[in-house]
């Protein structure tokens, strides 16, 4: 995919947005983030931008993002967003600090897209406004949760893998994935679907999304942190 095109776009979205924000509309609840408002979350994208800037810079990651100083947030916003535009554009292949084995900037193109794509919709979710991730972003992402979260969250002992599993099934673009050992149940949907209920923002019970096998079980292993 062409990654840095994506991001650029989902921080032109997202800046465009929180520019045109009311001043209410800042404390607006964040379903997806209990106890964040808008503001918090648009801190947050704002906060990794600049966190992922130096890593990529510098070699190592902060143990803390610098975070907003507390004025012109669209502003502020929007800095961070073309600083990491500059960062990220350069071969997938240039070593960067990671959290993961990959240790190139490739990782993190990949990953702000999806850090980005899933935060447009928290935000316009809040806002009334959110719409489907595209498919093949959606079903990428989906991807990521099973081959590069979900791994790291058992090594971290954050979660424990079942032995029955649950497969999960994209039906908009080819893709298929398991969570756990022998799969018991399946989730099937679109990709956007799909990516966000592992997520946990939408709900398992959504009518675009089917079930079959073990139903009980499969519900039980998407509650499990499957993501950080």
């Amino acid at each position: 995919m062409r990654w840095v095109e994506l991001i650029a776009h989902e921080v032109d979205v997202i800046s465009r947005v929180v520019r045109n924000l009311a001043p209410d509309q800042l404390a607006l609840p964040v379903a997806a983030c209990p106890g964040w408002t808008v503001q918090d979350l648009v801190v947050h994208v704002g906060e990794i931008e600049r966190w992922v800037v130096h890593a990529v810079g510098t070699g190592e990651l902060l143990n803390q993002p610098p975070t907003w100083p507390g004025e012109d947030l669209a502003g502020w916003y929007a800095a961070g967003g073309a600083d990491l535009l500059l960062a990220l554009d350069a071969d997938a292949e240039t070593p960067a600090a990671t959290f993961v084995p990959d240790k190139t900037i490739g990782f993190w193109q990949r990953r702000q897209v999806h850090e980005h794509r899933v935060h447009r919709w928290d935000l316009e979710d809040a806002l009334g406004t959110a719409e489907p991730i595209d498919p093949e972003v959606a079903a990428d992402g989906v991807d990521e949760v099973a081959t590069v979260f979900w791994p790291r969250q058992l090594r971290l002992g954050r979660a424990i893998e079942p032995a029955a599993g649950l497969r999960v099934v994209t039906t908009d673009v080819p893709g298929e994935w398991v969570f756990g050992q022998t799969p018991v149940a399946t989730l099937s949907g679109p990709a956007s679907d799909v990516l966000l209920t592992l997520m946990h923002r939408v709900d398992p019970d959504h009518p675009s999304l089917t079930w079959s096998g073990d139903e009980e079980h499969g519900r039980s292993v998407l509650a499990l942190a499957l993501a950080p």
